[in-house]
């Protein structure tokens, strides 16, 4: 006998939007209760055909799964140290905590600077903002060490930005840069790149979960201060070596950017006067006449650079303007004095050859493009120069055009030993150094200064630029390795006084003199062309030196602190 109950059927319709569920009965009766009630007809399962969706949208569903689940691989067990990636991948994870909860459709990921700011102060319970939001506590845990996280990348991005800044900034080897950089980067466990061209420095942080990066371009004015710059690398070293925390660091660097120039405007003045009057008998074979002249017309460089750094527009022709008139009053005084040591002493710190002989070792060290770069410039620069010396001597002999041959009257070669530690002082004033990195700042000049006078001689200037070279990169390398301290600007400012400047604007002053004047210049149309390229000659003889001397003493590098060394 049938049974008389009614058989009752369960559907269950699902939503996909809004996750819900309907639950529809239909009541099959028998079919003698059958005449007044409409029967409904339940079909086989086999013959129910499944629901016919997008090939495209179903594999887009499975990588973006796919893509979840690397995002969250360690999300049992999260924490600042263990986790990868950069800001967007801990944003993406933050984004898959809150998406259990609330659908994110329609919006786009979050500035981290942003969302830190509005999470700047971290609950201390678990009825918070966050608890507002439905996360449960463990879901609150990982919030806020995600938070933490992305905190603490920001911070080490914005520390290896500034430190970027401080290296270029204060005068740090340019050639070795990009590998300093990279070594404190893989100290903080961040993937980042660097490129630093002259004027501008490129900082890429790279994504690797994501295969995406933030870029940075940073505008960067090279100068020196070896005081600063000492400093910046000891911060950097207690960075990779754990013994000083990166937020602390951070602050340093800042502060030290604000703060005001080692030396007075006034001491910098005079401190050209001074260079102008020393480097004349040392170097331009002046006598004491030649170097009081060329001391006044230094004090009046000075005072035109220091103008310089307050007007914009004068900056672009502050040293052609300080060449002509450094040219103009040492023709003038033709008759007193020679007018060949007395303009080019004048100009002695305005001189390319520093960032001449600094543009080879770039070259030499593969730095191709920031080489290329600083060559031009350079040899830009003792165009200039020379276009205005020049330009000055042309105006006088408007006036009077019986110009007296230049008369060497040297002074005794033995005044040298004694006119250059004050040389050596005037440099360390220049580069900014400390009065504690004065004593080696002076044993390398003089050290230097003995080599090159006594091989000059025999050996020719090439050879002895490179011996020289190597002699004051040696022993100031050995300096570091042994007591641990800062070498650099006692070398750079050694260095200084073997760099073709002089030579070089020599060169460049035949070449734009012509016919009879040639002899005015002190040498001839040939000479000029020869002398331009032997500028560049004796430069590379430097960079030789200075390479063989560090690999001698650090055949391997540094293997973990930045290598302030050329």
């Amino acid at each position: 006998m049938p049974n008389s109950e009614p058989k009752r059927i369960m559907f269950a319709v699902a939503d996909d939007d809004t996750d819900s569920s309907a639950e529809t009965q239909v009541e099959e009766f028998n079919e003698k209760d059958s005449a007044s009630t409409l029967s409904v007809d339940i079909p086989d399962q086999k013959d129910v055909k499944p629901l016919q969706r997008n090939k495209t949208v179903i594999q887009k569903n499975i990588e973006a799964k796919e893509m979840v689940a690397k995002f969250t691989a360690n999300k049992n067990r999260f924490d600042a140290e263990s986790a990868g990636g950069g800001i967007l991948s801990q944003l993406l994870k933050l984004s898959m905590i809150k998406g259990g909860n609330h659908s994110r459709s329609g919006q786009s990921t979050p500035n981290p600077r942003e969302f830190l700011k509005s999470n700047h102060s971290l609950p201390s319970s678990n009825r918070s903002s966050f608890a507002d939001d439905g996360l449960s506590a463990y879901a609150l845990e990982e919030q806020m060490l995600i938070t933490a996280n992305i905190a603490d990348l920001l911070l080490k991005q914005d520390y290896l930005q500034v430190l970027s800044k401080a290296m270029v900034t204060f005068g740090s080897p340019a050639h070795r840069l990009e590998y300093n950089m990279s070594l404190a980067s893989n100290a903080l466990d961040i993937d980042t790149s660097f490129a630093f061209l002259p004027g501008v420095a490129f900082i890429s942080f790279g994504d690797a979960d994501t295969h995406t990066s933030d870029t940075h371009i940073l505008k960067i004015d090279r100068g020196y201060n070896m005081d600063k710059l000492e400093r910046t690398y000891e911060i950097s070293r207690q960075v990779i070596y754990g013994e000083m925390h990166v937020e602390v660091a951070y602050e340093l660097l800042e502060e030290m950017m604000e703060e005001p120039p080692t030396y007075a405007w006034w001491v910098q003045i005079l401190n050209f006067a001074m260079c102008s009057f020393l480097i004349c008998p040392l170097a331009f074979n002046g006598n004491w006449i030649d170097a009081l002249i060329s001391g006044a017309l230094g004090l009046v460089v000075g005072s035109l650079n220091l103008l310089s750094t307050k007007i914009f527009n004068y900056s672009n022709v502050f040293e052609i303007t300080a060449s002509i008139i450094c040219s103009f009053v040492a023709t003038a005084l033709h008759s007193k004095a020679n007018f060949n040591s007395v303009m080019l002493s004048g100009v002695t710190l305005l001189l390319p050859g520093l960032s001449l002989t600094t543009s080879v070792i770039e070259l030499g060290s593969k730095n191709l493009i920031s080489g290329v770069v600083r060559l031009v410039f350079a040899l830009a620069s003792a165009f200039m120069l020379g276009f205005g010396l020049n330009i000055g001597s042309t105006i006088w002999k408007a006036w009077d055009n019986h110009i007296t041959p230049p008369v060497d009257h040297q002074i005794n070669p033995w005044w040298d030993f004694l006119l250059l530690p004050l040389l050596a002082i005037n440099y360390c004033i220049y580069l900014n150094a400390s009065w504690r990195q004065w004593p080696p700042i002076l044993a390398l000049c003089i050290i230097g200064f003995v080599v090159s006078y006594f091989t000059s001689s025999h050996l020719g200037v090439e050879v002895s630029a490179a011996i020289s070279a190597f002699v004051i990169a040696f022993v100031g390398n050995v300096y570091t390795r042994i007591t641990h301290r800062f070498g650099f600007a006692a070398v750079l400012s050694a260095t200084m006084l073997l760099v073709p400047g002089s030579m070089g604007v020599k060169g460049f002053l035949a070449l734009f003199s012509n016919g009879g004047d040639n002899t005015s210049a002190g040498v001839s149309d040939s000479g000029g062309a020869t002398l331009a390229f032997q500028m560049i000659v004796v430069a590379m003889s430097i960079a030789v030196g200075l390479f063989v001397a560090s690999l001698l003493v650090y055949p391997f590098g540094k293997r973990r602190t930045a290598m302030m060394m050329f």
